[in-house]
Parts: structure tokens; C-alpha cells; sequence
């Protein structure tokens, strides 16, 4: 979206319609950005600098999503109601525009000016990381993407707002009626399946090898099933001979790298290629790219990157991790009971809302994506009901 600048830009980049014959005139600028977007800091500079450039009053900082940042960083130190968060967002919109004193007054200047402007919201996250149990936090989260869009959605024809949010932090924070609120914003959900995860691991390759995809159809519509006929060629049918007891390869590195909810996401996959055939080990089966012996040796790697994002992602999971990771070796056996880490009702509810744990007959399990960087070791039989758990998803 920043990079296109405009809305109606990007709107016609993603459509296989007709492009929109409307001009170009919503204005797209990131009020807030995740700390990892780093890297597009001169994308996020030049879509600051475009509404400066075309909208009279603006006068956006370089780097503005950075002082706003500071700025609820400030107002957050004291607790605040829903509806003073609700004053403190709309406040923050107005930020960098000159003469301009309300949201009434904006939508008036954009009115004239022919313009409409699109505030883009992401890594709340990472600034609000204690939604399940701050009350503060779940007010900030309520006041902007409850109260204040409701606003703007109600009066306001030139100044929207779109706001990337974990579904998790949206879940701790709205605690009334928010199934409602899953229900408003159900089809604009960003899903992110096994299937494309497999789909971006064929592309992946197929960038890396040309000529390794050879199908009519484009990998973007491929089903599953032509998928993983195709990723044969890159990891096996099985982890070992392709007529053997061993699991299928596909469904073993998918329940490797998930959650108990299912999840994964895109840097998992490309972690997992990355280290997977970062050391290219003996050729064992010709069939193949990927020998199954660098496919396990992969996952620990990725087991310890995806601790650390999860830790700094994921406030509230941080001391429970901490926790785990220090306890005696002899303790950190697969399952384990209730009482052998001391975990409190809050601390279970939080793992397993981010599928982090899965209680089963009484015994707790975790998933090999976060067992590895622990450093938990599996008592017997418990590796095959681990995947299993996962599999159910």
C-alpha cells in the first residue's frame, strides 16, 4: 500500500477486474509501523513525503510514525478510560496537520481539496503486549479500533483508517460482545493456511531453480494436491524412502513449524529453507534436493528464532518462557503434570490461547516449534502424540 502511495494505486495493482478509472486521490500515510519495518523505513519516508508534497496543510514528520510511537509510549504511562483513548487516537490523526483542530476541520480541507486520506495502523502489538491482563491496554486497543473507527466510519467520507491487528489482542482487549466485532471484520481476515505455506515454499524455489515448476497452471492457483506432487522433488515423499513407515515430509515440516492453533507464518517457511539448505549434507536418496536428515537438523535452528520473535512479540509470554527455559533439565520432560512448573491459571490461558499449549488427559504438551529452544526432551511415546496434536488442526 505504501508503496503505491495512492489507494486507488494499489487497489488496481491487486485487481484482476478493470482498473478503477477514478483519479488517484486517497492519500495513504502509516501513522504507525511495526519496529520490524526497519527495512522499508525510505518506502514508509517517500508515502510521508507524497501527502506533504499534494495536501496543503500537511507538514508530516520524516520518520512521524516514530514520534507517534513515542507519543502513546507517553500517554499510556497513566491509566486512561476507553473514551479518553478514543480522544487521545483522533488527536493523534491530526498530528503534522497545520490549522487543523478537529477531525470536522479535516474532513472539510480534504473536502475541498478533492483529497481523502487513509491512515495505515500496524505493531500495536508490540507496544500494547499485556492485553490479557492490563486493563489500560485494553482500553487503548477499544478506543481506536472500536470507538474511533466506528467514528469514522459514521461521519467521515474522506478519512478512513486501516488497522492491521493480531486476533489475539483484539480477543483480550474486547471483551464485550466481541464476537461482533469478529463478525464485522470476518472477510477482511488475514488468513495464512498450510496451503500457502507450502504454495510460498514451491515459489520459493521455483525462484531459485527455474525450470523446477513446469506446470500449466501458475503456482498461485495450483491446488494442494499439485503442491505437493511438486515439492516430492525438493524434500521427498517421506522422510526416508518414498515407500517407507516414515512420515509424510510435507505434513512432518508443517506440524514442525506450527503451533498448536495451526499457525505458521511466512518467515517460518522461508526460516526453514534457509537453514535446511543452508549446509547440504550426504546425498542419501536421489529423488530429492533435501536429504531428511537436514530437514530435522533445520527445525532446532528455527525453534530458536521463533522463541526470540515470540518473546518480543508476545509480552505476556515472555516470563512464562523465561521461566521454562530455566528449570532444572531433569524437569523438562515431555508431557509434564500441572504442578511441575508452578503454572497459574492466567499463565495456562495465555499459552493456550496462543497455541503454545495443549493439555490432553491431564498431561501438557508443547509444540516442537517452541520445545526445541526450551530445550525439553520427550519421555516415551510423546513425540508421535505431539504431531498428533498438531495434525487435529
Amino acid at each position: 500500500m505504501l508503496k503505491k502511495k495512492y489507494w486507488e494505486s494499489f487497489s488496481d495493482s491487486i485487481q484482476t477486474t478493470t482498473p478503477s478509472s477514478e483519479i488517484c486521490k486517497t492519500l495513504i500515510i502509516p501513522l504507525l509501523a511495526s519496529k520490524n519495518s526497519g527495512d522499508i523505513s525510505a518506502v514508509l519516508n517517500s508515502a510521508i513525503e507524497e501527502v506533504n508534497r499534494t495536501v496543503p496543510i500537511s507538514n508530516l514528520e520524516v520518520a512521524q510514525w516514530q514520534e507517534n510511537e513515542r507519543k502513546i509510549k507517553l500517554y499510556m504511562k497513566e491509566e486512561h478510560e476507553s473514551f479518553e483513548w478514543e480522544e487521545f487516537w483522533k488527536k493523534l490523526f491530526l498530528a503534522g496537520m497545520e490549522n487543523v483542530n478537529s477531525l470536522d476541520e479535516l474532513e472539510d480541507m480534504l473536502s475541498k481539496e478533492n483529497k481523502r486520506i487513509v491512515f495505515l495502523v500496524d505493531g500495536l502489538e508490540e507496544i500494547f503486549g499485556n492485553t490479557l491482563i492490563n486493563q489500560n491496554e485494553k482500553n487503548a486497543i477499544v478506543g481506536l479500533a472500536r470507538d474511533t473507527i466506528n467514528v469514522l466510519r459514521a461521519k467521515y467520507r474522506n478519512i478512513g483508517c486501516i488497522l492491521f491487528l493480531r486476533q489475539d489482542v483484539a480477543r483480550n482487549a474486547i471483551d464485550v460482545n466481541y464476537s461482533q466485532f469478529e463478525n464485522l471484520y470476518k472477510n477482511f481476515e488475514l488468513n495464512w493456511s498450510k496451503t500457502e505455506a507450502l504454495r510460498l515454499a514451491l515459489w520459493l524455489v521455483h525462484q531459485a531453480i527455474p525450470g523446477f515448476y513446469t506446470e500449466s497452471v501458475e503456482i498461485a492457483q495450483a491446488s494442494l494436491e499439485v503442491i505437493e506432487s511438486n515439492l516430492i522433488k525438493l524434500w521427498g515423499r517421506k522422510l526416508g524412502k518414498p515407500n517407507s513407515n516414515e512420515a509424510n515430509s510435507s505434513r512432518w515440516i508443517l506440524a514442525a513449524l506450527s503451533d498448536f492453533n495451526g499457525q505458521l507464518q511466512a518467515r517460518d517457511i522461508i526460516r526453514f529453507l534457509k537453514y535446511a539448505t543452508n549446509d547440504s549434507g550426504k546425498t542419501v536418496y536421489d529423488d530429492r534436493y533435501i536429504m531428511p536428515n537436514e530437514i530435522r537438523k533445520a527445525v532446532p535452528n528455527c525453534s530458536e528464532e521463533k522463541m526470540e520473535e515470540v518473546k518480543q512479540e508476545i509480552g505476556a509470554l515472555k516470563p512464562i518462557f523465561e521461566r521454562l527455559n530455566s528449570a532444572p533439565e531433569e524437569k523438562k520432560v515431555l508431557p509434564f503434570d500441572s504442578g511441575t512448573f508452578d503454572l497459574s491459571t492466567k499463565d495456562e490461558q495465555i499459552m493456550k490461547q496462543e497455541g503454545y499449549l495443549r493439555i490432553d488427559n491431564g498431561k501438557y504438551y508443547l509444540p516442537e516449534i517452541i520445545r526445541h529452544a526450551l530445550k525439553f526432551k520427550y519421555g516415551r511415546g510423546a513425540r508421535p502424540k505431539v504431531l498428533s496434536l498438531i495434525f487435529e488442526k
